[in-house]
């Protein structure tokens, strides 16, 4: 038994070691569709920190985001569908939702089948920084939020 928990944590240990080298830009990859179970190279990243891109299959950047020590939840996060009956988003309106052409459900669910994921997986404590730059440099769909002044977008 203790040698198939070894080759179980060597198998983890290579699928992780990919995302820990230093890289340039992001690596893209899809997710699968719903029902599929998530790739190895997502569940890799269990109790990982760093930054993530889900960006459409043209892409288009649509989310940049951070995570520390819970990189893999945060990311899955995205692609379960929310009950946007519950109590906490009653009486929500997202920005342009009155025109639903730009409305964007509350919890940001991303279909499966139409995006794809890039991640940099690294040390604790640097993610915010690089996620903030990822934002600024990508300027993704969803982390734009209208200035108090209302008359353009600046980054979140």
């Amino acid at each position: 038994m203790a040698k198939s928990s070894r080759k179980l944590d060597r198998e983890i240990a290579e699928a992780f070691a990919e995302f820990t080298r230093p890289k340039q830009h992001l690596e893209y990859r899809r997710v699968g569709s719903d029902g599929d179970p998530w790739p190895d190279w997502l569940v890799a990243t269990k109790n990982s920190c760093g930054v993530y891109v889900i960006r459409d299959l043209d892409g288009e950047p649509l989310y940049a985001g951070s995570s520390n020590k819970a990189l893999y939840g945060t990311i899955t996060r995205h692609f379960q569908k929310w009950r946007r009956s519950k109590k906490f988003w009653k009486g929500y309106k997202s920005p342009g939702e009155h025109t639903r052409a730009t409305a964007h459900d509350p919890g940001m669910v991303y279909d499966r089948d139409r995006c794809e994921v890039g991640i940099r997986v690294m040390v604790c404590g640097e993610e915010l920084d690089e996620e903030a730059s990822l934002i600024h440099r990508l300027r993704p769909r969803d982390n734009e939020v209208m200035n108090p002044e209302g008359d353009e977008d600046v980054p979140f």
